[in-house]
């Protein structure tokens, strides 16, 4: 829980170099394997949490909760980032300051994505539970 977000951020970071003529092979991709990689590390793991901490007969009811706080969250940000970073003006908006929003939200987000893992990291408890018990 601690290395998937930090890894969404070093990925998020990398794709903040993506400019005009970016060539794919050397700066985009590679930020998108690295986002890839720590979104795989990092939701596997979220939703055993959410749904182990649940009683086996609400399990269903944790998965929907689950599902609909991750919907939420992705609407939120899809709504709210553009505004925040400067690139809520439709269709007027000069490219360099597309360009300068477009990196503040990839330098936000990784920012995010950095603090989720140190909030992992100090509060979620590390003992391995023994299986069975």
């Amino acid at each position: 829980m601690t290395a998937g977000p930090l890894a969404c951020a070093v990925g998020l970071a990398m794709l903040a170099r993506i400019g005009d003529r970016a060539p794919y092979w050397s700066i985009v991709f590679p930020g998108f394997v690295v986002l890839g990689l720590g979104l795989s590390a990092t939701v596997a793991p979220l939703t055993d949490a959410a749904l182990s901490g649940a009683p086996p007969r609400h399990a269903g009811v944790a998965s929907g909760f689950n599902n609909a706080v991750a919907r939420i969250a992705g609407l939120l940000a899809v709504a709210l980032l553009p505004g925040g970073v400067g690139v809520a003006g439709g269709s007027e908006i000069p490219a360099e300051a597309f360009r300068a929003g477009f990196v503040r939200a990839m330098w936000t987000c990784a920012g995010i994505a950095a603090a989720a893992g140190a909030i992992a990291f100090a509060t979620i408890d590390r003992k391995v539970a023994s299986p069975g018990k």
